[in-house]
């Protein structure tokens, strides 16, 4: 185990020489895969195939390396917004085509294991950035009646390799938590059922000990934030059906971290955990393993939040209260999915000792009141740039009434709303999956506001990026 602890810390550290420097956000496309698979074509190390076209006939490809008589594969993005392990599987790519990095190691697994590699099994859904291929299946519930063009390719792919061991690599969301904890469950596993009973079967059981030894591995780098999927039994997934039909199956989740909404440091934890689960693969090292390291995983719970304000006052109808405010941002599309901005909305009221924020403020001894809407009328897009942003919220307005049409950007590039011709769309309330917008003072001063969700220190307020929403 030594020896797997010193090759993570290795991955850990060179890593930087084999990112696939292209993909630098999420949100990539078949388009930019294109040019790797293409490079992969070309070295002589690497078998790729097309094995298939998405209902958009983008072409679906396997990328294969490797001769050795145990035979591993890996599918990625069948969920289209889920593309964290496809970048991590291009970065592995460039960790063999190095030539002078890791030598004896890379030889050694490629003389007894055969990857295969099918990283983007959603390109459409991927081009969009959404779950579900282009007729709005969940491609992880089609196995059974395999509607979806995409779910036939990988039903075809298993079925011809016959593989000893399966990856399946998803994005899970933002909002698990690493059990009852205020860690966010930044990578899950799950070794999936073959059937209702959830039995360990030999196969099961080969993963919950892989699982076992990849854990030892990532716990050098993320302790504390790895969880457990939920085991039930899903008849219409694959991972669950594969493991019925004779593979032993690895589900792996990129979920959060603090600080990296673009999961760049979780691709780079994939990295490390793929590529030392090969290892223990080739040394048939996780057969040593007991499935306790597996089954003692603190399950997924639903306990983070994007951010919590602590201890507020409020006061309503007479009353006077304290409560935390949570906060969480959906992610919305822009440039034909290629980019997004953020809308907040308030997730909970109240106590909420049990959530933890992946940001949070603590304002005892604040109250908070609904921003308000700036009625004077602003005619020009030019006016909207005079504006004084401390003063606005200094007089307790988050939002401006722009009277133009003109301004045709989906979101404020500003740090106040906009209502475009009609301050009533903009609702001045505190309540439950309402907006994020208002200010908060003490002793009628007003200290700070939260504008959609983002946080703004009147004191500081230069050095704090956010943007508004438009409501039209």
């Amino acid at each position: 185990m030594a020896q797997e602890k010193q090759l993570a810390w290795d991955l850990y550290y060179s890593y930087e020489n084999f990112k696939e420097k292209t993909l630098t956000n999420r949100r990539f496309k078949h388009s930019d895969i294109i040019p790797l698979i293409e490079q992969a074509k070309n070295n002589k190390n690497f078998k790729v195939d097309k094995v298939g076209t998405s209902a958009e006939e983008r072409d679906i490809h396997l990328i294969s390396v490797g001769n050795g008589n145990k035979k591993v594969f890996l599918w990625s993005q069948m969920h289209g917004d889920e593309p964290t392990a496809t970048a991590a599987i291009f970065d592995i790519l460039n960790f063999f085509y190095a030539e002078n990095e890791f030598v004896e190691f890379k030889n050694f697994l490629l003389s007894n294991l055969t990857l295969s590699f099918l990283p983007m099994l959603n390109p459409d859904g991927a081009e969009l950035f959404q779950r579900r291929n282009i007729f709005e299946i969940d491609l992880n519930r089609d196995v059974q009646r395999q509607q979806a063009p995409e779910a036939k390719i990988l039903k075809n792919v298993f079925d011809t390799l016959n593989a000893d061991f399966g990856f399946n690599l998803h994005d899970q969301s933002r909002e698990y938590s690493a059990g009852n904890t205020i860690n966010p469950a930044s990578i899950s596993f799950l070794a999936p059922a073959p059937d209702w009973e959830k039995t360990v079967t030999p196969i099961r059981e080969n993963a919950m000990k892989l699982i076992g030894t990849m854990l030892q591995a990532l716990n050098e780098f993320i302790p504390a934030h790895i969880g457990k999927y939920s085991d039930d039994y899903e008849s219409r997934a694959f991972g669950d059906n594969f493991t019925k039909w004779g593979t032993s199956v690895v589900l792996l989740e990129t979920g959060g971290w603090r600080n990296d909404r673009e999961k760049q440091f979780l691709r780079k934890i994939n990295f490390i955990a793929l590529l030392t689960a090969f290892a223990s693969i080739a040394t048939e090292s996780y057969k040593e393993q007991t499935i306790e390291a597996y089954e003692s995983l603190p399950k997924n719970r639903e306990l983070m939040m994007d951010v919590i304000f602590r201890n507020l006052k409020i006061k309503k109808n007479e009353h006077e209260f304290l409560v935390d405010i949570g906060i969480n941002f959906e992610e919305k599309n822009l440039n034909d999915a290629k980019d997004y901005y953020l809308k907040a909305e308030i997730e909970d009221i109240g106590d909420l000792s049990v959530y933890a924020g992946y940001k949070e403020f603590d304002l005892n001894g604040y109250f908070i009141e609904a921003g308000k809407t700036k009625t004077d009328e602003i005619t020009s897009i030019e006016e909207l740039k005079t504006l004084n942003v401390a003063g606005l919220f200094k007089a307790g307005y988050t939002n401006v009434l722009l009277i133009t049409e003109k301004y045709q950007h989906e979101f404020s590039e500003y740090k106040f709303n906009i209502a475009i011709k009609d301050a009533s769309k903009i609702y001045h309330e505190i309540k439950v999956e309402g907006n994020a917008n208002f200010i908060i003072k003490r002793e009628n001063e007003i200290r700070y506001a939260v504008v959609n969700g983002f946080f703004y220190d009147l004191q500081n307020i230069q050095n704090t990026n956010g943007s508004g929403i438009v409501y039209k």
